[in-house]
C-alpha cells in the first residue's frame, strides 16, 4: 500500500513522546474513563496541528500512532480479539472531545473507532485475520458498491476505484463494495481488503475536511475470501454473521441506527469548539467606537440561541446513540427517528456555526482563524449521504402517515 502525507509531528506534538513511540502507555487500562483520559491528552497536539494537517490533506503518521497508542480503535473491538468491548456512547464522546479541536481528526479517530465495528459484523474468519497480530489496526471504508466482482475459487476477484476512503493513508485494511449475485439477486455486499491488496491515488484536493485524507483506493482484481464478505442486507437487520459471537448488542443493531453518527459527531464537536473559541473570543473584544462587544444584547441573544442549537442537537445525538446500543432490537418507527435525529441535529449545528461566523464579521476569515475552519468543515460534513434531508427526514414521515417503507431506500 502507498503512503501518502508528511510523517511529521503536529505543532506541540513530540513524535518521541510515550503515546506516538506507543511505549509506556496505559492503554491496556481499558475503561471508559481512562480511554477519554487518553484522548483528552491528544487534544492540544491535535489543536495545534490542525492548520498543518489540513495544508498536507492528511492525519500526520505521528498523530495517528499516538490515537493508536491510546487504544481508540480499541474501543469497540470485542474482548475477545482484544478489544475493550465498549459501547457506541463511548465513541461519541471520543469523537466529540477531538471534534472541539479539529473537524478532521475527529472525522478519521471516528472511523479508527466505527471500521472495527463493522469488522466484528464479518465472519469470525475475517476478525481473527484482521486482528492477528493485535487490535490497533487501522481499518479505512469505501462502501459505494462500485466494484467489479467475478466469483472464483474460494472467493472472489474485485477491481475498481473506491472514492471517498477516509484516512486510507494510514489504513492497512480497507471495507470496499459492490453488487454480488445471490440466488439470482443482486445484494450490495462489502469486501474486506487487506495489505498489499490495494494502492492509494492521491485525489483529495478539496476546500474542507481537508485532512482526512479521503483518496481513491484502487483494486485490480485483488482476492477476498468467501469468510471477508458481509451483506448490506444482514447489517440492515443487525443479522451479520459476526453478531452471534459476541455478548454486546451494538453488533446486532441495524446500520441505519448508527451510521449518520459517524458524521454529525464531528461536526458537533467542531461547532462546540467554535462556539466556546468564540464566547472566550468575545469576552474581551471591544467594537470599533470602543464599547465591549459583550455587552451588545444582539450578542447576548445570538449565542444564547446558538448554544440552545447545540445542546438540542447533542441530545438528538445521544438518543439516537442511546437507541443504537439498546438491548432489544428497536423497531421501524425507533430507526426512522433516529435517522431524523441526526438530519435534525445537522441542521441545528449548521445554524449554529453559520451565526458564529455572523457575529465574528471578516476577522474569523483570517487563514489561521479555526473559526473559518470549523464553519467549511460543518458544512462539508453535513452534505454526507447519510445526512440528506430526502433521506433522514423521509422515513419518520412516511411511518407518521401510516406508509409503509419506500423500497428506494434500502438501508432502511
Amino acid at each position: 500500500m502507498n503512503e501518502i502525507g508528511s510523517s511529521a509531528a503536529p505543532a506541540g506534538f513530540a513524535a518521541g513522546s510515550q503515546l506516538a513511540a506507543g511505549g509506556g502507555t496505559d492503554a491496556a487500562d481499558g475503561t471508559r474513563d481512562a480511554v477519554l483520559a487518553r484522548v483528552r491528552r491528544l487534544i492540544p497536539g491535535i489543536r495545534d496541528g490542525a492548520a498543518a494537517a489540513e495544508e498536507a490533506r492528511t492525519l500526520p503518521r505521528a498523530m495517528v500512532d499516538a490515537m493508536l497508542a491510546a487504544g481508540i480503535a480499541r474501543i469497540l473491538i470485542p474482548p475477545r480479539f482484544g478489544g475493550y468491548g465498549l459501547g457506541l456512547d463511548t465513541w461519541f464522546e471520543a469523537m466529540r472531545e477531538i471534534g472541539k479541536a479539529d473537524a478532521s481528526h475527529s472525522w478519521c479517530a471516528g472511523l479508527l473507532i466505527h471500521h472495527p465495528h463493522y469488522v466484528a459484523q464479518f465472519p469470525e474468519a475475517a476478525q481473527q485475520a484482521v486482528w492477528a497480530d493485535g487490535p490497533d489496526v487501522a481499518i479505512a471504508a469505501s462502501i459505494a458498491p462500485v466494484g467489479r466482482v467475478t466469483r472464483v475459487e474460494g472467493g472472489y476477484r474485485i477491481s475498481g476505484r473506491f472514492g471517498f476512503a477516509s484516512g486510507i493513508n494510514h489504513s492497512s485494511w480497507v471495507i470496499v463494495a459492490g453488487m454480488l449475485d445471490i440466488g439470482g439477486r443482486p445484494e450490495h455486499t462489502f469486501f474486506l481488503v487487506g495489505p498489499g491488496d490495494f494502492e492509494v491515488v492521491d485525489t483529495w484536493f478539496t476546500a474542507a475536511m481537508c485532512a482526512t485524507g479521503s483518496n481513491i483506493a484502487v483494486c485490480n482484481e485483488a482476492f477476498v475470501p468467501e469468510s471477508h464478505t458481509v451483506q448490506i442486507s444482514a447489517l440492515r437487520e443487525g443479522a451479520g454473521p459476526g453478531g452471534a459471537l459476541h455478548a454486546h448488542p451494538i453488533f446486532r443493531a441495524p446500520i441505519v441506527t448508527y451510521s449518520a453518527l459517524a458524521f454529525a459527531t464531528p461536526m458537533l464537536g467542531a461547532a462546540q469548539g467554535a462556539y466556546e473559541l468564540f464566547r472566550d473570543w468575545t469576552r474581551p473584544r471591544r467594537a470599533q467606537d470602543g464599547t465591549a462587544l459583550a455587552e451588545s444584547t444582539s450578542i447576548q441573544v445570538r449565542m444564547a440561541r446558538a448554544a440552545a442549537n447545540l445542546d438540542a442537537a447533542e441530545l438528538l445525538l445521544r438518543r439516537a446513540v442511546e437507541v443504537a446500543q439498546a438491548p432489544t432490537p428497536p423497531t421501524l418507527a425507533l430507526r426512522a427517528r433516529s435517522m431524523r435525529d441526526c438530519t435534525r441535529a445537522s441542521d441545528l449545528i449548521i445554524e449554529a456555526i453559520d451565526a458564529l461566523v455572523a457575529m465574528s464579521g471578516t476577522a474569523a476569515f483570517t487563514s489561521s482563524h479555526p473559526i473559518q475552519r470549523a464553519w467549511r468543515d460543518i458544512h462539508f460534513a453535513a452534505m454526507h449521504v447519510t445526512l440528506s434531508p430526502e433521506r433522514g427526514y423521509v422515513h419518520f414521515g412516511r411511518t407518521e402517515l401510516g406508509l409503509p417503507p419506500d423500497p428506494r431506500q434500502r438501508l432502511f
